[in-house]
């Protein structure tokens, strides 16, 4: 385990801090942290793939559901990507648009990672699209805003508390240096605050609380944010990996659903390289579509990705080809939608949630 300097100094002080905190330096730290880092995260070389990398037919089919909902819902001709990586998707979809002189659309890439910002300025030079560093930015830039939101795996990568019961009363678990001081560790606490006992009793009122308990309250402080923001007919899309209800408890989950990605491979424990790998976790759709209740956001769909994608005419993208080479583009492509329709990863291990604000906050 490597411990980074400044996350060592850090926890010689406190001696222990959350795993929001933890992660929040893991990921986020300017200097130390893993998404602020220029080196590669995405692809071969790096720690994991994105759907836009499996093939382009992903990122066609969003670009003509975006241009759909649009005239749909009578939308303002924006769409607002957050956490655009390296702009793989971006640029596919501007690409799409083109093919069909789509012009009159207005996009937009919220990206906090400097080194993300570079490429994605680098990989769509020549496209029409505006590259900005915060939410902050994006609402001072569209104070009144009623388009398209569209985040593909960012919700689960936002810092969290796991907390668990033990005994009827809830403990936190956090971390913590071992006495060699070269070490992390996982280490609980019992929650002293009863203003937060209160709000764990109401999150997780259905949740086995002998497992281990996940909650971003940044995640949800950052959706409230967006929701209270936006307009009414403004429409959001959220591709993630969660469950919701019941599946919570249906799946063994002793030790929650946090995880980390390192050079493709899934650690279990999550403290074994900070600042070196992703960290993530499982969404709990029922707290995305509580809070959105909360600013008269409506959940109008929340599909496994695969029906989702068959659902906005992912086969109507299959070619008939007579081309034998089987590296051909084409070939290429409808392996990819086989892929994205059989695929368990592809097809089941990621839900998209779609969403509608339907009042005025």
């Amino acid at each position: 385990m490597l411990l980074t300097s400044l996350l060592q100094k850090r926890l010689e002080q406190f001696e222990w801090i959350t795993m929001e905190e933890f992660m929040e330096h893991a990921l986020y730290h300017p200097i130390e942290g893993y998404y602020m880092k220029e080196n590669t995260k995405i692809g071969k070389n790096g720690d994991f793939y994105t759907a836009s990398l499996v093939s382009d037919v992903f990122a066609k089919v969003w670009a003509d559901l975006f241009l759909r909902t649009i005239a749909d819902h009578n939308l303002d001709p924006i769409v607002v990507e957050f956490g655009g990586g390296s702009g793989h998707f971006a640029r596919q979809v501007q690409e799409s648009w083109s093919s069909k002189s789509i012009e009159h659309i207005s996009y937009v890439i919220v990206e906090p990672s400097p080194y993300h910002r570079s490429l994605l300025e680098r990989n769509l030079a020549g496209f029409p699209v505006t590259v900005l560093c915060s939410l902050d930015e994006l609402i001072q830039r569209y104070p009144s805003f009623k388009g398209l939101i569209f985040a593909n795996e960012v919700l689960d990568a936002f810092p969290l508390r796991i907390f668990q019961e033990k005994n009827e009363e809830w403990y936190e678990k956090g971390v913590s240096l071992l006495r060699n001081n070269e070490d992390l560790c996982f280490l609980y606490r019992k929650v002293e605050d009863s203003c937060l006992e209160k709000k764990l009793d109401e999150i997780f009122s259905s949740r086995d609380k002998k497992n281990e308990l996940e909650v971003s309250f940044s995640m949800l402080t950052w959706l409230k944010t967006i929701y209270e923001w936006i307009e009414k007919d403004s429409c959001l899309f959220f591709v993630d990996y969660g469950l919701i209800g019941e599946e919570w408890n249906t799946i063994p989950l002793k030790e929650g659903s946090i995880r980390g990605y390192y050079r493709h491979q899934i650690q279990n424990n999550p403290l074994a390289f900070p600042g070196m790998m992703d960290i993530t976790c499982h969404i709990d759709w029922d707290q995305v579509i509580r809070v959105g209740k909360d600013f008269g956001v409506k959940t109008l769909r929340l599909m496994n990705q695969g029906d989702f994608l068959l659902e906005e005419g992912l086969l109507t993208l299959l070619q008939d080809t007579q081309n034998k080479d089987p590296f051909s583009i084409e070939h290429k492509r409808n392996r990819a939608i086989r892929s994205f329709l059989l695929d368990h990863t592809l097809a089941n291990g990621f839900q998209i949630i779609q969403q509608k604000k339907q009042t005025v906050s």
